[in-house]
């Protein structure tokens, strides 16, 4: 059991927690444009690269897509069906999926093609199927292999979309400022551009702690990469991290409430009113938020010019990096029977996905969009300042246990009334007592 350690008082602010200690993983607040092509650019490939006659065969697909991305992967399962002659039996789990693929693997039985949704690496390795010799392998873009290319270069999922998470940056309000974005390199550059934005009159930083997230998206550029300042990888993974160099983030996250970079209802604000706010040139900077959120700022507002830069570096020379989470990836059971049907499907979704990119208004990880999406272009636009930016996996899925997501959504609550010093060990002992109950529940 998670142990609490809240008054009334720091549980209501924890509800409306997220953000600013969180660096919070942006949701989708707005479809990406992107057009789909209904012309089944594939439709022949799995037929011919089988070079059996497929009719009568059947397989079994698990989803837990929603909506109208549920809506895309359908159609192209049912153009499949039609070219292809193939049967399939598509499992829609829902908010069960978890659980539900928990228990078939346990029995190891398990859908020939079932979506891995961020975990093809760290839960799912053993049960998949490497497809690194797949045709459609090398043309995945880096920052798909950041995410799901194991340290031996297997693959075991194709990887469609994914949400890339960088800093929301609005080009307007930092050329009013005399900012240029581009060169910010490290968290004291950060702060130095908000100095001059603050004092131009516009709002630093517009993180808001109404949205759920998780103390994480940002956490990697002190703790985890090469050249940070410290890498407690290994005792993160092994759950021996005792959490004390934590404390480096905290410090540092203190200087935003100590400047006063960040709105003063930043506790009540939700989303919404910050798209709102950035649409009309009111604030510079939203961290550790995909590029949905720049997508709706200009649906609003298709005058402001909005761009995203890599998560800082905690000093010079340090990792420059976005977080990747998977969207809409597909593996396939190591012991299917249908293994050529199989991965003629997902050659056939290789080749047919627009329809699903343009829904799920993510960025794409293949070069099969006939129209590339607003992400996409702000992800290149990126890459061509910092050529040497990498993508990781989003950082508390990588290196936390299971559940972890809500614990620091507390605890960001728990800062963000007090950031005394025992405010902050308080923090740092909540995170600890519950990162270590999770781990040691992860191994039962």
């Amino acid at each position: 059991m998670l142990r609490g350690k809240l008054g009334k008082k720091a549980m209501a602010i924890c509800l409306a927690a997220s953000s600013v200690l969180l660096i919070a993983c942006g949701g989708s607040t707005a479809q990406e444009s992107g057009t789909p092509d209904s012309s089944a650019k594939g439709t022949e490939v799995a037929s011919e690269e089988a070079g059996t006659n497929f009719e009568g065969k059947t397989i079994e697909i698990a989803t837990y897509l929603s909506g109208d991305t549920l809506s895309a992967y359908k159609q192209v399962i049912a153009d499949f069906e039609s070219e292809t002659g193939v049967k399939v039996t598509l499992d829609e789990y829902g908010d069960d999926y978890e659980s539900t693929m928990k228990t078939r693997m346990a029995s190891n039985d398990l859908p020939d093609i079932f979506e891995t949704h961020g975990w093809s690496l760290i839960r799912y390795k053993e049960y998949l199927t490497d497809l690194s010799g797949e045709a459609w392998a090398s043309e995945l873009n880096n920052a798909a292999l950041g995410v799901i290319k194991d340290s031996d270069d297997k693959l075991y999922a194709l990887m469609t979309t994914g949400s890339c998470l960088g800093t929301a940056v609005n080009m307007n309000v930092c050329e009013a400022a005399g900012v240029d974005p581009w060169a910010i390199e490290t968290w004291e550059d950060f702060n130095a551009a908000c100095d001059k934005i603050k004092a131009a009159g516009y709002t630093p930083v517009a993180n808001y702690f109404t949205s759920a997230g998780a103390l994480a998206n940002a956490n990697g550029s002190w703790l985890s990469y090469e050249g940070e300042q410290f890498n407690d990888n290994e005792a993160m993974l092994n759950g021996t991290w005792d959490w004390q160099n934590f404390g480096v983030i905290l410090d540092y996250l203190q200087t935003w409430f100590d400047n006063g970079y960040l709105y003063e209802d930043c506790g009540t604000i939700k989303q919404a009113d910050v798209i709102e706010r950035c649409a009309q040139n009111e604030c510079a900077f939203v961290v550790g938020i995909g590029t949905s959120f720049q997508t709706a700022v200009v649906a609003q507002n298709p005058e402001v010019k909005m761009a995203m830069i890599p998560i800082c570096a905690s000093k010079e020379g340090g990792a420059r990096f976005c977080g990747i989470g998977e969207g809409a990836s597909f593996g396939i059971w190591k012991d299917t029977d249908e293994m050529e049907v199989c991965k003629a499907f997902l050659n056939y979704v290789s080749q047919n996905a627009d329809g699903i990119n343009a829904a799920a208004g993510e960025i794409s990880t293949l070069p099969c969009e006939t129209t590339k999406s607003y992400g996409m272009q702000l992800m290149e636009e990126g890459e061509s300042h910092y050529p040497d930016v990498f993508y990781d996996n989003l950082w508390d899925r990588k290196y936390m246990p299971s559940g972890m997501w809500s614990v620091f959504q507390v605890a960001a609550g728990m800062f963000c009334e007090d950031q005394s010093d025992e405010s902050k060990a308080e923090v740092i002992e909540y995170l600890k007592e519950n990162y270590t109950d999770l781990y040691e529940a992860a191994q039962e």
